[in-house]
């Protein structure tokens, strides 16, 4: 059986998810920096406050995470709330920041990178995590796992299919870009949810 507790659970799980964001947040401040020396005067200085600002939230939410690590389920619901809206203050500027770094397909292989990390880094934890599954359990708990993993290649080949899409037309439309990502994050927590419940499932069963 596992030592892990639903409750810890939900504290790793509410790290695995501040922590896809915050990368998301990262690849947004580096793709700025990355193109500074491309902008006028005026726009890099717009840049470059917008780097700061978002280093700022960045740790935050790092702290936010490491007070969740440190306190346990009492610290998350309010780490969470905290966290969301950071959030909601990012996604609010990231059409600016679109427009600011002029390569907005770079901002969103930038951050859909990211995303595929995410995805990539909670399947991981969910194979090592078989080896804490009963032996009558585990093909339920490797059928999740497979489940999980298949929604990480959809929600990467959604992602590639919109950029294809939009190179084809000629089109930078940072909307269609956005909605991909939101689409594929919402699918990301989603996943990651039924794929705990499960493993909490069979690890009682």
């Amino acid at each position: 059986m596992s030592e892990k507790s639903p409750l810890q659970d939900s504290v790793n799980m509410f790290v695995d998810w501040a922590k896809s964001r915050l990368d998301e947040m990262s690849a947004n401040a580096a793709t700025l920096q990355d193109n500074l020396d491309k902008l006028d005067a005026t726009t890099r200085s717009q840049a470059e406050q917008a780097v700061t600002q978002l280093k700022q939230w960045i740790q935050q939410g790092q702290d936010d995470v490491k007070t969740a690590q440190d306190q346990g389920q009492a610290a998350v619901a309010q780490a969470k709330a905290d966290m969301e809206a950071l959030w909601s203050k990012f996604q609010n500027g990231s059409g600016n920041w679109a427009d600011l770094v002029q390569d907005q397909q770079a901002l969103f292989k930038a951050r859909a990178q990211a995303q595929m990390q995410a995805w990539q880094d909670a399947a991981n934890t969910y194979m090592k995590r078989l080896n804490n599954v009963q032996e009558q359990h585990r093909a339920q708990a490797e059928a999740q796992v497979a489940e999980f993993k298949a929604q990480a290649q959809k929600a990467q080949a959604d992602l590639n299919s919109t950029m294809d899409e939009l190179a084809k037309a000629g089109q930078s439309s940072w909307a269609a870009m956005s909605q991909a990502l939101d689409q594929s994050r919402d699918a990301f927590t989603k996943s990651m949810e039924m794929a705990t419940k499960s493993f909490n499932d069979v690890l009682k069963g």
